[in-house]
């Protein structure tokens, strides 16, 4: 297997160096073949040097780590997301299933990412992985919005308001649609929950987040339940009673 080696792209030095420490103790096998301060730099660094692995700052000023991947392309090393706030950017990596580490990075967070590069040089990150990331975030405007799904061949495209609800089957969700359409996705219902805008989408019981716009009736009830416009019955748990009632009243 080829060896290891490592760029750092992040505008702050001390988060820099702190890393560059870690590899340099932690694990000297895995080379740092340098580091940038902000995005053009780094886009001129990588051209220079191929790195099996980029560690990327999300929020660099007024650029990100993402506008960095845009610009190199499809031939990219292993990306592992550096980030110091779990927001909803952190969401769409999970979503995309990408690595990603918190600052200030743990030593053991970090061997754990390296390992699994190590493991995934046989299978790398897809394409479809990074598309559906950055099709995530961009979180366009309430006329076109669309989720990136992963699916078994690549990427299905769903319009968020097709979307009636998801149901969870353990470690999948299934997503039923306005045209009797379901797609089993590998994802928990909880990273459903954390990517889909929450005005709009509400977990009413451990096993369904229903969209609103496609609740044709409540029945009151202890928690009550609503009927979805296709039909389908979903029972309401009574603490999540109150956010429902909040939600169907400001549509």
């Amino acid at each position: 297997m080829s060896e290891l080696t490592a760029v750092i792209v992040d505008d702050e030095q001390h988060c820099r160096d702190a890393l560059s420490g870690i590899l340099e103790r932690k694990h000297p096998d895995v080379p740092l073949l340098g580091m940038a301060n902000n995005v053009p730099e780094g886009i001129e660094l990588l051209s220079k040097v191929k790195p099996k692995i980029l560690f990327l700052d999300i929020e660099m000023g007024k650029q990100t780590g993402f506008d960095l991947l845009q610009a190199i392309g499809p031939d990219r090393p292993h990306v592992i997301f550096t980030t110091a706030h779990e927001g909803y950017a952190v969401k769409a990596i999970r979503f995309s299933a990408l690595d990603y580490l918190l600052k200030p990075v743990d030593p053991d967070e970090l061997a754990g990412a390296i390992n699994k590069v190590r493991a995934e040089m046989r299978t790398p990150q897809t394409p479809d992985q990074f598309m559906a990331l950055l099709k995530n975030l961009t979180r366009p405007a309430a006329a076109e919005r669309r989720i990136a799904l992963p699916v078994a061949d690549g990427l299905e495209m769903v319009d968020v308001d097709e979307v009636m609800y998801c149901e969870s089957d353990s470690n999948y969700t299934v997503v039923h649609q306005k045209d009797k359409k379901r797609l089993v996705i590998s994802r928990t219902l909880k990273e459903f929950e954390d990517i889909l805008d929450p005005e709009q989408f509400v977990r009413v019981h451990h096993s369904y987040l229903i969209n609103v716009k496609h609740v044709k009736k409540y029945i009151r009830g202890e928690g009550g339940e609503v009927i979805m416009s296709d039909g389908t019955n979903v029972a309401v748990s009574r603490r999540k009673k109150q956010e429902l009632m909040d939600s169907l009243a400001r549509l």
